[in-house]
């Protein structure tokens, strides 16, 4: 790829015709690509203009895609794996580099209670951007990416990606700080406590071992919140997570979760089981005391095996698994986690999105047995999660990339943030101690929208 200098002042029309000649001359008929040199330094700024594009941060790099070249909605993870894949080979097959990224998601339970809140991201949706940013500590590289049979004309075309940049490269604009009007629950604490009483009878019943009952706050401003300002205290508060956006037809979906679904690398893969869940503690004794109860809890203790199992059970038929005999600790800024890390090596042929699809939904989010769990949920529940639970990512062309487990999250509508949290049920769960545990886990969320300030 060429690389092109970008600034202010650049004749946009003049360097889009550019690009559009030297790629018919050069014999593509579907997609170019150029590198452009820019200077950037918050990239979260993008998404504030646009109305679609997505950013994730890991801690060791920085994503973000601004713009659609093309859009893929499916009805499904599992419907997705199979188009994409596809996909990906016939965009490599058009002339694009293998290093170009595609990014999207999924909601949990695409057939479930439908609520218009997620009308604009639908069940699965995937993005190939117009302009892609990639920032690691050695460099910050740009992608500009053209359909060519589009059916702008030049003119409009440099209008578009005139408007993407221009999004990239503003000053940050404070406009104050969201001063919260109202907030509430669904269900009410009252109402989700009895279906904790629910859950808990239908696991004695006998067929089911675990469901994971999720509950929506919502917190109105007086302004709309800023997602810059929320992905950039994600960050800091939330080191050891993948922070994430999604912004769909101008609304955002926007997180910081701790569990990774799957990396794919090659034939390497990571996954986790994330399961059990303690308060951090109000001093260092505290903390530790916590930890050492967590370690110790048979009921959290069971719940996580119930997860590294299912992993187990689903993975073992592709790859040789090194899974830990015991787990560790993930300490966040506001909870402690049961971790179990596992690692592998593909031995048959299988993708990042038909791995992802066997997992989804892991008895973390969802239940075990798995159906019976769904069937629960659905009946009893009350509530879309939309894709709260469900999964973020991203991947390249050849097939490498990361897909997280899109918790700790929440959906940003104008005003108003609708934050999203669950919690899992065993036999032996206490309500009232479930409930708590959801604010816990809620505070990732509320401390960057003030709301507990």
């Amino acid at each position: 790829m060429n690389t092109h200098s970008v600034s202010r002042e650049i004749n946009i029309e003049q360097l889009i015709g550019d690009i559009n000649r030297q790629c018919r001359s050069a014999g593509r008929s579907y997609f170019c690509q150029k590198d452009l040199s820019l200077h950037l330094d918050n990239l979260p700024l993008g998404l504030e203009g646009a109305r679609n594009g997505w950013y994730i941060h890991t801690g060791t790099e920085e994503m973000l895609g601004l713009g659609i070249v093309k859009r893929w909605r499916t009805s499904s993870l599992s419907s997705s794996a199979e188009f994409i894949d596809r996909e990906r080979e016939q965009l490599l097959q058009q002339g694009l580099s293998p290093d170009s990224i595609i990014a999207g998601g999924w909601a949990f339970d695409p057939q479930g209670t439908k609520d218009h809140l997620w009308d604009s991201f639908g069940p699965s949706q995937w993005l190939l951007p117009a302009l892609f940013v990639h920032k690691t500590a050695k460099d910050t590289k740009v992608i500009l990416t053209m359909f060519l049979k589009n059916d702008r004309s030049i003119t409009d075309e440099a209008h578009y990606y005139a408007k993407l940049l221009q999004f990239l490269q503003r000053s940050h604009m404070i406009s104050g700080k969201p001063q919260l009007v109202s907030s509430s629950s669904k269900p009410s604490s009252a109402e989700w406590t009895r279906r904790v009483e629910q859950a808990i009878a239908a696991i004695n019943a006998g067929s089911i071992k675990k469901l994971v009952l999720a509950r929506r706050v919502d917190a109105r401003f007086t302004i709309e919140p800023s997602v810059t300002d929320i992905l950039t205290q994600l960050r800091t508060y939330n080191p050891a997570t993948a922070v994430f956006a999604i912004k769909s037809q101008g609304h955002t979906f926007l997180g910081a979760t701790p569990e990774r679904l799957l990396k794919l690398q090659g034939k390497e893969l990571q996954t986790m089981a994330l399961a059990g869940t303690a308060p951090r503690g109000h001093s260092q004794d505290d903390d530790h005391n916590q930890i050492v109860s967590l370690l110790s809890s048979p009921k959290d203790r069971r719940e996580h095996a119930t997860v590294v199992d299912r992993i187990r059970q689903v993975l073992t038929p592709y790859a040789h698994l090194n899974v830990p005999a015991t787990p560790q600790i993930l300490s966040l800024s506001n909870v402690h986690h049961l971790l179990t890390p596992i690692e592998g090596s593909l031995r048959s042929s299988a993708s990042l999105l038909s791995l992802s699809a066997l997992l989804h939904p892991t008895p973390a989010v969802g239940g075990e047995p798995r159906d019976k769990a769904l069937d629960w949920l659905k009946r009893h529940e009350g509530l879309d999660r939309g894709w709260y639970a469900g999964g973020i990512g991203f991947m390249n062309l050849a097939g490498n990339g990361s897909m997280w487990v899109s918790l700790r999250s929440a959906l940003l509508r104008g005003f108003t943030a609708h934050c999203y949290v669950g919690c899992g049920i065993m036999r032996d769960s206490v309500p009232d101690q479930e409930l708590a545990e959801s604010e816990w886990k809620l505070q990732a969320m509320l401390k960057v929208l003030g709301v507990n300030n």
